[in-house]
């Protein structure tokens, strides 16, 4: 099935860069939220966006005007996946929030059209349980910031259909993202789980005070971080030696963080209302300005590894 016409419910974090990934691409796409000042100030970041694009030389002013004119703002759901061929919900990540939004979705899209969720943990399978329809349903995990990551996580639950696969790897590729199909519906995914699994060890060294938050962060991107755009965590066992790998775990394994319950830490940060950079607070102090320049220096960073990767041939 061919996409022309995109809806993405949800205009947040997420959402807006979503938009703004697929009318870069010359798609015309409609983008909603409930909550009115989050969709209110989606252009404006979305602007900010392509104007780094611009700035760092990625982006033509001309194309970033056009973006622009393909993103179209609407308050009511109906109105927004009404006539779309292919449906992304990015809205907050709380199983009932997915499914009363999921349904609205299906209520009022046509029957062809494709719905996925940006959900970034839950199971396809219990996302899609409201709905009448699964066989047109999947997840499509974007990452932050989702118009400059590459790859996109596929997830499929039981009753999605081999069609919907491939057209929502089709169109994913086409606006120049790379699909990576995640074969059993497993919460977390594919990232997520890595992801969690080396914050939890995070968290638990900086609560134990084994080293400072920046210290702690230092090492990680700056050690084995440094190479993972370049070579993955297998393919980096493979290198070392699988026998290295046996003993170095027959003696760290047993003195790794196992909580299988949200960090104590954690959980005294959000009582306290110390949320991150949204509230000012986390495991570090943040100012309005210092939480901008962070994804300034991020984007740009970002934008200037992907160009340098595929110069030296990386396919990304």
């Amino acid at each position: 099935m061919s996409i022309s016409r995109i809806a993405v419910v949800g205009a947040g974090l997420m959402g807006h860069g979503i938009a703004q990934l697929f009318a870069q691409a010359g798609l015309v796409v409609h983008l909603t939220d409930a909550n009115s000042q989050i969709l209110a100030k989606a252009m404006g970041q979305i602007q900010r966006n392509l104007q780094t694009s611009v700035d760092l030389g990625h982006l033509d002013a001309a194309r970033a005007a056009e973006t622009l004119t393909r993103i179209h703002i609407t308050e009511e759901m109906a109105d927004t996946v009404g006539a779309a061929e292919f449906i992304v919900e990015a809205v907050y990540e709380e199983m009932s929030v997915k499914h009363e939004v999921l349904h609205a979705i299906e209520a009022n899209c046509p029957a062809h059209a494709v719905i996925a969720s940006n959900s970034s943990s839950f199971r396809v399978s219990e996302m899609g349980s409201v709905l009448s329809n699964r066989s047109r349903f999947l997840g499509t995990h974007f990452w932050n910031p989702p118009h400059l990551i590459p790859v996109v996580e596929v997830t499929c639950g039981p009753e999605t259909s081999a069609d919907c696969i491939e057209t929502t790897r089709s169109l994913l590729t086409s606006v120049g993202k790379k699909p990576a199909l995640v074969r059993k519906d497993v919460a977390g995914f594919i990232g997520n789980r890595l992801q969690h699994a080396l914050r939890r060890e995070a968290i638990a060294l900086a609560a134990a005070e084994v080293a400072t938050p920046e210290d702690i962060d230092l090492i990680a991107r700056f050690s084995f971080g440094l190479r993972m755009p370049l070579i993955g965590p297998l393919e980096t066992v493979d290198l070392a030696g699988l026998d290295l790998t046996l003993a170095i775990q027959r003696y760290l394994l047993p003195d790794l963080n196992r909580d299988t319950e949200p960090s104590p830490l954690v959980i005294e940060k959000v009582e306290r209302g110390e949320l991150g950079a949204k509230s000012g607070q986390g495991f570090f102090t943040w100012t309005e300005e210092k939480h901008q320049d962070a994804i300034r220096r991020r984007d740009s960073a970002l934008l200037g590894l992907l160009e340098w990767l595929r110069s030296q041939g990386y396919d990304v």
